[in-house]
């Protein structure tokens, strides 16, 4: 219960953030107040960008994809599209399946979700964006500020944008943070960094 309620407060308590001076409006994020969004307890990551959450639903990261863990042909056509290996790019879903995990440890693995747009992709999962309260970890761990929010000692992590920034993810779809995602999936690129390498 206590946990909760700090939990709660945080969110009450961060203010927007905005990336960089003179940036269009939509590069703009901030985290969504208590009345906003929906909190979820993740029962289970299913890959990089796909989770099973306590209303029994998946949930299904907005805007990005990670690479396919599971199914072959997707697994597949993926690799082909970026001119990898199947092994190679199916690592980089590894890497993505593994610092989800790694997050959500930390937050035991409580979640608050965003809605894009659309609320359901076309296999009916939930779309959102997410984020995941760190507590107060390294600084090292968390000093880019176009993923992290700090608010006093704490932090929170804004999940997808944190997958495109390390390539771990690739942009797939327009939504409310377009600007940002497309901005830090070049960064990756320049930096050949996971899916760019």
């Amino acid at each position: 219960m206590k946990k909760s309620l700090c939990y709660l407060m945080l969110l009450c308590a961060l203010p927007s953030v905005c990336f960089g001076e003179g940036e269009p409006a939509q590069t703009k994020v901030r985290l969504p107040s208590r009345n906003e969004g929906q909190s979820y307890a993740v029962l289970r990551v299913l890959d990089g960008d796909t989770f099973r959450v306590s209303n029994g639903q998946n949930l299904k990261l907005a805007a990005v994809n990670a690479p396919e863990l599971h199914n072959m042909p997707i697994l597949t056509e993926e690799a082909k599209k970026f001119k990898k290996e199947i092994w190679a790019y199916r690592n980089v879903g590894v890497e993505a399946y593994q610092a989800v995990q790694h997050f959500l440890g930390i937050a035991n693995n409580e979640i608050k979700v965003e809605s894009d747009v659309d609320a359901f992709d076309a296999d009916g999962n939930l779309l959102g964006y997410v984020y995941v309260s760190l507590g107060k970890p390294e600084e090292s761990m968390v000093s880019d500020n176009e993923v992290f929010f700090k608010n006093g000692n704490e932090y929170t992590l804004f999940l997808n944008a944190y997958l495109v920034k390390m390539g771990l993810a690739e942009v797939v779809s327009k939504g409310k943070y377009q600007d940002l995602l497309s901005k830090l999936e070049q960064e990756a690129k320049e930096n050949k960094r996971g899916l760019w390498k």
